[in-house]
Order: C-alpha cells, then sequence, then structure tokens
C-alpha cells in the first residue's frame, strides 16, 4: 500500500498542476464572470423549462418553449440510471471553462500514461491540448458537450491502442469506460470521429499482425474489444435509442411528406448545407501558421486599420473600438472564430516522429491526420466528399466538415508526444536523428519562410466576405488588407521561431548538451506552452467574460417581454420578428415561444416554417395560438397582442379533406382555421361526421408541459382541435376522454384533434416516451457490468497479473 501511494504522488501532483493552469486561465470565472456566447444564451434559453421544473425535483422530457413543442431530451435531459453519467454530472457544477479545460487535460494525461509517456513529458503536452487554441474557441462558443466528449475521446483511443498491445483486460476494461463516458457527453458527431480513428487503428494493427503471422491474437483481442465496445455502449441505452427514434421525426433523418420539400430529398442533410463549413485547402496552412487567413484576430492600436481611421478625424478610442469589430477573416468558411492552430512546436515533432518511431502507430496517426483533412476541405474537395456523403453510413447526418479537424490535433499532439518518448529514452542513432531534425525543421521552417517571403502570391486575395459592404460605409478596407497580410507575415516569423526553438531543443538533448531528462522536458515544455498560449489567449481571454449576478440576469427581459409577462392566461405562445425567429432562443426564456433554434426540429414543423411560418400566413399562427407578436429592432421591442389566437383548443364546423400532404398543406393558405379542419383522408375512419354544430365549450384547464387537461360539454358530439405539436400520436403522446385511452389524429398537418361524445368530459394528453424509460433499464445494467469489469481489471493489474 505504502508503494502504490508512492506511485500516486506524481500523478497527483500532475493533476494538482492541471487544475492550477486550468484556474489561473479562467480565473474569471471564480470572481463572478461567465463566458457569454450565443450558444450558451441558447442553452440556457431552450433549457429554462426544464430547469424550473427541476428545482420542483421534477424531470420533464417535452418542452412547450421551442418551436411549440419538442422533445426535451433532444435538448437537455439527464439519463436517471446511467450511473457512469454522474461523472459529467460532476463536471457540470464546475465552472464552465475551467472544467473543459481541465478535461481535456486530464484525458490527454491518462492517454499519454496509456502510451508509455513519462509523467514530465505527459505534462506539458496535457497543458498544451488544454490550451488548444481551436479547443479553447469552442469553449467560448459553448461548445460544452463536444469538448467533454474529446476530453473522453482521448484516452479511448489510448486504450484500445494498449488492448492491441497485449494488456487486453485492462485495456478493454478502460475502452468500455472511456467510451461509455464519450457517448454519454451527447455529441453524436465526436463519437463518430472517434470510431472513425479507432477503425484505423483496428486496420493498422491488423496489417502488422498479417505481417507478423499473428492474425489469431489480433482476432482474439479485436473480439474481445468488441464486446468491451459493446458494454460501453450499453450504460448509454437510453440516449442512444431515444436519438435513434427521434430522428426518424427530425430533420437530420426523418423524410418530408411533402413533394416540394428539401427534407423530402433524403434520408441526411442536403450535401450543400452539410458542407458549409468547409476549410479552404490553402486556409489549411494556418494549421502551422496562425495569423494565416485572418481568423477571430482583433487589431490593435497599431494597425494600419486604426491608422487609417484615426486620419479619417475618428478619434483613436473610437478607431481602436471599430477595429476590434472588423472581421479579419477571408477564407472559405461563412465566418470563424478562429483557425484550427496545431501548433509549430508540436507539427515539428510529429514530422520528426516519422523519422524516429518504427511502431506501425505512426501509421495511423498519419492516416487519422491526412482523412481529417480531406473531410475537411468539404466542397473544397468534393469529388472525395461526395462519394462519402452519399455512400457512407450516418456521413450525411453531419454538418461543419472542419471539426473533422478534432483528429488532425489529436494525431498530431500524440504524435509528437511518441517522438519526445523516443528522444527521451535515447534509443536511435545519433547521426540519424540529427539529420531528421535539421529535415523536419528544414521542412517546416522553409514553408514559413516561403510564406514571410512569397505570401501575397500564394494567397489568392486577402479581401473577405464583408469587405465590399465595409467599403460601401466608407470603411478604409485597403489598411484592413495591408493588416491581414502583416498578420500573416508577422505569425510566419514567429511560426519559423517555434520551430528552431523546438529543433534547438531536440539538438541539445541528442547532442547531449542537455543531460537531464527532467530539465529537457522543462524546455520542451516551456517551448509547447508558450506556442499554444500566446495563440490561445488571442480568442479566449479576458475581455471575453462578463460580471453576472446570477443565470436569471444573463437574459435580460426587455419591454415587450416585460409587458407579455404580466398576461396570466393559462398557455399561449409569441413569435418574436425582432430578431431571426427561426435561429434563435432567447424568446424561449419567457415564453412559448412559435420559433426558436435547434439541429434536430421536428421535420414536420420545418415543413411548416418553410411553407407556412415564413411567408406570414396568419391563418397559421392563429392556430398556434399565438397571443402576442414581439416586433421593433433591437433595443426598441413592443409586444402587439392578436386578438384572432385560436386558444389551446377550439371546436370546428367542417372538416375539408386532403388526399395528400401537398394538398394539406396547399389548404392551409385558403382555410379558416376557426371554423375548418384540415385532415388527411388515411385518418378517415376516425371521423364520423363532414360537419358538426361547435355548439357547446371545450376549454384547457391544467397545463403541464407532459400533462395537458381539458374540459368539455356539449349536448351533441363535437370535434376539437387542440392547438399542440403533434408527435408520435397514440406512441408517446396518448389521449385519455374520462380516463380512457382513445385514439387521436393528426390535423392542419402538424396539430392533434379529437373526436369529443356528447356530455361533459376530462380530457388529457400525456407524454411518456417509451424508448426513453424502457432503455432506461438497460442503461442501469450497462452502468453496472462496466464498473464491475472495471473494477476487476484494476484488481488485477495492481496485483501484477496484466
Amino acid at each position: 500500500m505504502k508503494n502504490l501511494l508512492k506511485s500516486l504522488v506524481p500523478h497527483l501532483v500532475a493533476i494538482l498542476l492541471f487544475i492550477i493552469a486550468s484556474a489561473l486561465y479562467f480565473s474569471p470565472e471564480f470572481k463572478g464572470k461567465e463566458i457569454q456566447s450565443h450558444d450558451r444564451m441558447s442553452y440556457l434559453a431552450s433549457s429554462k423549462e426544464m430547469r424550473d421544473y427541476a428545482d420542483k425535483g421534477e424531470q420533464i422530457l417535452w418542452t412547450s418553449r421551442v418551436f411549440s413543442g419538442m422533445p426535451m431530451y433532444q435538448i437537455s435531459a439527464s439519463i436517471t440510471w446511467n450511473v457512469l453519467q454522474k461523472i459529467n454530472t460532476f463536471r457540470h457544477k464546475l465552472p464552465v471553462g475551467f472544467e473543459l479545460s481541465l478535461g481535456l487535460m486530464i484525458g490527454l494525461y491518462l492517454a499519454g500514461l496509456m502510451l508509455g509517456f513519462k509523467v514530465a513529458f505527459a505534462v506539458p503536452l496535457a497543458l498544451v491540448f488544454g490550451f488548444s487554441s481551436w479547443l479553447l474557441q469552442s469553449i467560448e462558443a459553448w461548445h460544452v458537450t463536444k469538448i467533454q466528449a474529446i476530453s473522453y475521446m482521448v484516452p479511448m483511443m489510448a486504450a484500445v491502442i494498449m488492448a492491441y498491445r497485449g494488456k487486453l483486460l485492462l485495456g478493454g476494461a478502460l475502452t468500455t469506460l472511456f467510451l461509455a463516458l464519450l457517448i454519454g457527453a451527447n455529441h453524436i458527431q465526436i463519437v463518430y470521429y472517434s470510431l472513425f480513428m479507432v477503425a484505423i487503428i483496428a486496420i493498422v494493427f491488423l496489417t502488422q499482425s498479417l505481417r507478423e503471422k499473428e492474425l489469431p491474437n489480433y482476432l482474439k483481442r479485436s473480439l474481445a474489444l468488441l464486446g468491451f465496445g459493446i458494454l460501453g455502449v450499453l450504460p448509454n441505452a437510453a440516449t442512444l435509442m431515444s436519438t435513434y427514434d427521434y430522428s426518424k421525426e427530425s430533420t437530420r433523418a426523418g423524410k418530408s411528406e411533402l413533394t416540394k420539400s428539401e427534407q423530402g430529398e433524403t434520408d441526411g442533410l442536403s450535401f450543400d448545407y452539410a458542407m458549409r463549413w468547409s476549410y479552404g485547402k490553402m486556409e489549411s496552412f494556418n494549421l502551422f501558421i496562425p495569423g494565416l487567413y485572418g481568423g477571430g484576430h482583433s487589431l490593435g492600436e497599431n494597425s494600419n486599420t486604426v491608422e487609417a481611421l484615426t486620419k479619417l478625424g475618428v478619434p483613436k478610442k473610437t478607431a481602436l473600438e471599430y477595429a476590434k469589430g472588423v472581421p479579419m477573416y477571408y477564407g472559405d468558411q461563412p465566418f470563424t472564430s478562429g483557425p484550427t492552430y496545431l501548433g509549430a512546436s508540436i507539427l515539428f515533432f510529429f514530422l520528426l516522429m516519422f523519422f524516429l518511431y518504427k511502431d506501425p502507430l505512426k501509421w495511423a496517426l498519419l492516416t487519422g491526420f491526412v482523412l481529417a483533412m480531406f473531410f475537411a476541405w468539404g466542397q473544397n474537395f468534393e469529388i472525395w466528399n461526395r462519394l462519402f456523403f452519399d455512400n457512407f453510413p450516418m456521413f450525411n447526418k453531419f454538418r461543419a466538415p472542419s471539426m473533422w479537424l478534432t483528429l488532425a490535433i489529436v494525431s498530431s499532439i500524440i504524435g509528437a508526444g511518441l517522438a519526445i518518448k523516443q528522444l527521451a529514452e535515447r534509443v536511435y542513432d545519433e547521426k540519424r536523428v540529427i539529420k531528421a531534425i535539421y529535415q523536419s525543421a528544414g521542412v517546416l521552417g522553409g514553408i514559413a519562410l516561403l510564406f514571410w517571403l512569397f505570401g501575397t502570391s500564394l494567397v489568392d486575395s486577402f479581401v473577405g466576405s464583408y469587405d465590399e459592404q465595409l467599403k460601401q460605409s466608407g470603411f478604409p478596407v485597403d489598411a484592413i488588407v495591408d493588416d491581414r497580410i502583416a498578420l500573416m507575415k508577422s505569425d510566419a516569423m514567429r511560426t519559423l521561431l517555434f520551430v528552431l526553438l523546438s529543433a534547438g531543443a531536440a539538438w541539445l538533448w541528442v547532442k547531449k548538451k542537455l543531460v537531464k531528462e527532467n530539465t529537457f522536458a522543462a524546455l520542451i515544455g516551456v517551448i509547447l506552452i508558450a506556442d499554444f498560449v500566446t495563440v490561445g489567449l488571442r480568442y479566449l481571454n479576458n475581455d471575453d467574460f462578463v460580471s453576472v449576478k446570477g443565470k436569471e440576469t444573463t437574459i435580460p427581459a426587455n419591454a415587450a417581454n416585460l409587458s407579455i409577462l404580466q398576461d396570466q392566461s393559462i398557455n399561449f405562445r409569441v413569435f418574436n420578428t425582432s430578431v431571426d425567429p427561426f435561429n434563435d432562443n432567447a424568446t424561449s426564456y419567457f415564453h412559448q415561444s412559435v420559433g426558436g433554434y435547434s439541429a434536430v426540429k421536428l421535420w414536420r414543423y420545418q415543413d411548416m416554417i418553410e411553407f407556412q411560418l415564413s411567408k406570414g400566413n396568419q391563418r397559421v399562427f392563429d392556430m398556434l395560438n399565438t397571443k402576442y407578436f414581439i416586433q421593433g429592432r433591437p433595443g426598441e421591442e413592443s409586444a402587439r397582442q392578436n386578438p384572432n389566437a385560436l386558444g389551446s383548443v377550439w371546436f370546428v364546423e367542417t372538416v375539408i379533406w386532403a388526399k395528400n400532404a401537398d394538398e394539406e398543406m396547399e389548404t392551409l393558405n385558403t382555410f379558416n382555421p376557426a371554423n375548418e379542419v384540415v385532415i388527411d383522408q388515411r385518418f378517415k375512419n376516425s371521423v364520423s361526421e363532414n360537419t358538426f354544430s361547435a355548439q357547446g365549450t371545450i376549454e384547457l384547464v391544467s397545463f403541464h408541459p407532459e400533462n395537458m387537461e381539458y374540459k368539455s360539454t356539449s349536448s351533441e358530439d363535437q370535434f376539437a382541435v387542440f392547438s399542440e405539436v403533434w408527435y408520435k400520436g397514440n406512441v408517446d403522446w396518448k389521449a385519455y376522454i374520462d380516463g380512457k385511452e382513445v385514439e387521436f389524429i393528426r390535423v392542419n398537418y402538424m396539430l392533434r384533434g379529437l373526436a369529443i361524445p356528447a356530455g361533459d368530459h376530462q380530457i388529457v394528453f400525456k407524454f411518456y416516451p417509451k424508448v426513453f424509460h424502457q432503455s432506461n433499464y438497460l442503461s442501469l445494467v450497462g452502468s453496472l457490468l462496466a464498473l464491475t469489469f472495471l473494477s476487476l481489471a484494476t484488481f488485477r493489474s495492481l496485483r501484477g497479473k496484466e
């Protein structure tokens, strides 16, 4: 036990160092400040209803606040019986930037240990991973689930490698653990990339086993890893099965019934939409030279732009504020926060790895790196990406090809670590290594020097997509171009400097000018950290944090919101035209919104947006119980009441039968929703009459997002329209009259309709997603099995049996 505690000390010191480093970088979070971003505000708004009910001790799985209603578990929901998910629950209690950066560091550190890195070298590699500029930009943008997933992705890959190298039980158990946590972070795109990389690793080890005639061992390990992988999936059964079940109704994988809808053309995203954030081929050099193509870099007081503005008579302080908002980016993407900078120092050691490292793992890292580039180019390498988009499973479900560069970041840092490990062990031919150092420095330094000397010729244009608009407003665009060129040149020299420093450190070690390993590790650490942190601070620094007194003050209510909040009616919706209503969730923080934002909205609702709501069809707004419209410019918003909003439920007189979905949608342009209902003829057996008297009353008496209670009174049979979104009717949403389950139908393309018998009745709609609840049991079993195998593997490892 004493030896065990002693062996843990270096690791505890390393984790303490990570905590200190992350706390220092994100120190504003410990002073009552938070990062403000669109995605953060969007999440706070869309999850407000869920958090309000959670404060009462209740979990809801449906929200009424976004797009008139959608499953809450597609926005945020806790899988109660996924025991391993408690780790993420704990992480969520920490300051966001701090825990995300810390998680990245610990994840890389654990991966390094599994790959045989010494603590002294694993620590600086982990630090630079936590301070990688692209990952910091993701933290700034509040891409929480993405960063959490990446922090588990790296040790999961290392665990697979460990298993293939012979430590099957421990490597397999760790694969189970980190795969379970990776999936539990709920960023399926990163899971997809991770499994893609695992497949590459498996293929590389297959070729090695064939070459060494060890195929039986390879098959044994692969089958065992497959089992461990399935075990890692089980704790997330509720998440995966619910997402799959929902996907068939969403814009990601569902199909519209309309022949004219874009959603009807594919079972995934359209190619043009999916490829919008495609990295440019020349832009890829900013993985090495951060200022190339501008990124999100802010201009300083000595910039050409500030000087030009002051010459135009703009006060210097004002000119500096203008300059900070200038879009410096001039690449192929619509916009970007900054480059995916991999680090000049890391790329030097990554390249050096191919001269030093003999293990076939280097080919897996190279393949991952190269494929990441090909996929990141998206529409700029269309023949390649079309091939995968049209034929490879699930490839067409994801957007933003630039996110593939996650694999390039991971591959380059792991590869650099392998090179440093090989250097530290001094298992090499000195002359050969010195030559490799010169070659690596020559290649990378030569590229940097080339951009410094001839960058203006290598780059097609330094003009950004917003420059013409700026020029028309009288802004000195030529000065912005000069600043872009100056940034490229200065960063090219910066890259050259870090390549030479890295080469110099390696040279000193190989030539034994540095004798002590810790000295070499410290020197490498200083170079790596200086390289990454100085770039990272360009994109996430103290200026990005704002003071807040609490969650409730982060989305301030404007005058229109305050006016609407005075209405104590039991249920109604709001449509906000003062913003882009279908790309904004702020309204959902206060009201039930007709608009919203979700990457996985219901395809049926998307059809309604495309063909009705975006065209301002007042009939549809009325049937959606849109009682208020927020209008006016930002800062001057006002609320306008809609007197024709039809309420939560009403009786109708006439049924209009539609032959198909197209006719149903078309009829919404001319029908009278107060008296008429449009029904697809497939539901004809559920409606006994074509006309009704609409005499009597029906009203909502109790509202809960998952349980709505109505009261009706009529002397005749009637037909009622309920202003609630249709989703898996009679499966997840069920209707009851006086406690007895009854069948309801879809009407007006997206609402619910129900035949009501004569008399006094209680009508209830309840939401109970079967797949979600039933798969929770599977999550519990999977969690317990995963923990059992992990405990067994840890016990055997401590006893030296593996």
